[in-house]
């Protein structure tokens, strides 16, 4: 299938290289959104592409290595991001019958938090009709969940750790500036497949 003909050109190189000559990572307003920050795209065909949001890429900065867990076949795709030393597995909470996986990460990890909605993303393959979908965040409410995550985020980094952001809000590549022990804690409040773990 050629990603020319198809909403697909979204995540080509060339196309990204001419319409985001610098990058972007505005959110679209057309995706779906999973509590773990996944993103998922579906075309009219109900083909799908799936990735990590900017919100998770504000936050770690660097993904040093991506490893892929789930690479073919109707499963949650799974993938184990390492990030300043420490591996965090991720898992996509509903199931997508995977055709490929973005193996360009692999020789180049920025891709995924320098252009999460482009050629950064995951995961592609077609929809499992009534379950890829399920309980995601959807259209103007995705805005209002993001605008809160990043509240949530400035409280804990301000209460709990006692770090300091220039006009209130968190810097990119936090995580960086944080301990194993304090970075292991964020990942997990807001990155968790099973984000109320720690509520």
């Amino acid at each position: 299938m050629s990603s020319c003909t198809t909403g697909g050109h979204r995540y080509c190189d060339l196309y990204l290289s001419l319409a985001q000559p610098h990058g972007a990572l505005a959110r679209p307003t057309d995706l779906l959104y999973a509590p773990n920050h996944f993103w998922l795209a579906v075309e009219d065909s109900g083909f799908c592409h799936i990735g990590i949001d900017a919100f998770l890429a504000e936050v770690v900065g660097k993904v040093d290595d991506v490893t892929f867990v789930t690479k073919h076949h109707t499963q949650r795709p799974a993938v184990a991001l390492t990030i300043n030393g420490l591996e965090w597995p991720m898992t996509f909470p509903n199931p997508l019958r995977i055709e490929k996986v973005n193996v360009q990460l692999r020789g180049d990890p920025s891709r995924l938090t320098s252009d999460p909605y482009g050629s950064g993303w995951l995961f592609a393959g077609w929809e499992a009709p009534g379950r890829t979908r399920t309980a995601l965040i959807t259209g103007p409410n995705a805005a209002a969940w993001e605008a809160e995550e990043r509240e949530k985020l400035t409280c804990e980094l301000h209460d709990k750790f006692e770090l300091s952001c220039d006009g209130g809000q968190h810097v990119r590549g936090v995580a960086e500036l944080m301990s194993r022990q304090a970075r292991l804690y964020l990942l997990q409040r807001f990155f968790s497949s099973r984000p109320d773990s720690l509520t």
